[in-house]
């Protein structure tokens, strides 16, 4: 597996927490905020590495 798909899958993984942690915003703010910063910094990551390939 190549850098970008495990970033790919990582993006995958966590927009599906993030799926759960919506249906109770109030409860899980804190990781809502957390995994979207995840997801940004790894969509970052993975748009980096695409345009180096």
């Amino acid at each position: 597996m190549t850098k970008i798909e495990e970033i790919r899958r990582e993006i995958e993984d966590l927009r599906e927490e993030i799926n759960r942690y919506v249906q109770y915003p109030d409860i899980f703010k804190e990781e809502l905020e957390s995994t979207s910063m995840k997801i940004d910094s790894l969509i970052n990551e993975y748009l980096k590495l695409s345009h180096t390939n």
